[in-house]
Parts: structure tokens; sequence; C-alpha cells
């Protein structure tokens, strides 16, 4: 791959030989638009990647099938670091909860407005 156009690696030639089923997944997107750019930063570390279930994504986008981002088994480890350090977020990560009140006050809030509603239903007051 030619270094002057990270984005299409079309160059069959140049593009290192993955192995039939030798690719790891090293991250995974609700966005292909998301795997392209994170696809772009390791082409552009020199690191071979390819992206897999971006087009069943559009043809069928209400089954919300996860983009997954692929690389050499070699590269792996490198690959993550570098999506690390780029604050790319991956699907694992983006749904971390690292407040517990939030949750509590949310669950305390639906508690009360189903609470509000049954008194409504029982006495018929709409």
């Amino acid at each position: 791959m030619s270094n002057d156009n990270i984005l299409d690696d079309f160059d069959f030639d140049d593009s290192p030989y993955f192995e039939e089923n030798s690719g790891e997944v090293v991250a995974k997107f609700y966005s292909a638009l998301e795997a392209d750019v994170a696809a772009a930063r390791l082409r552009a570390e020199g690191i071979p990647c390819f992206i897999a279930n971006a087009a069943s994504q559009s043809v069928l986008p209400h089954l919300q099938l996860l983009v997954r981002l692929h690389v050499r088994p070699a590269d792996a480890e490198r690959a993550r670091i570098l999506l690390a350090e780029a604050a790319i977020d991956t699907q694992e990560s983006a749904y971390e909860v690292t407040d517990n009140r939030v949750l509590t006050i949310l669950a305390i809030l639906i508690g009360l407005l189903l609470a509000v509603l049954l008194v409504r239903a029982i006495w018929g007051v709409y």
C-alpha cells in the first residue's frame, strides 16, 4: 500500500497477506464511518487491516450489526494501543458506566412516574 492514500487499500500487490480466518478483531463499532476512521489511523501507522460487516450494516440497518476491525494477530496488541491513544471509542468502552448515582436517580424517577400513572389508572383520572 502506498503511503500517499491511507484510506484506500486497493493495491493488492503491496498488501500484506492475510491467511484465511487469521484476522483478529481489535475493535467493534456501530458505525462504518467510525470503523473507517480507526482503520485509517492503523494504516497510517503501517498496520494492515480490514473491516467486516460494513456493507451488511447499510443493507440491513435495523439489525444493528457491529462493524468489526480486523488486523493480523502479530499486530493486534500494537493496534489496540494505537486505538486507545487515539481515543477512538470502541463498542466495549462506549457503554461503560462509571457513576452508579446516575442510574439510581433514573430508577427513582421512573419509579415515581410509574406510581403516579398507577394511581391515576386506579382512580380513573386522566
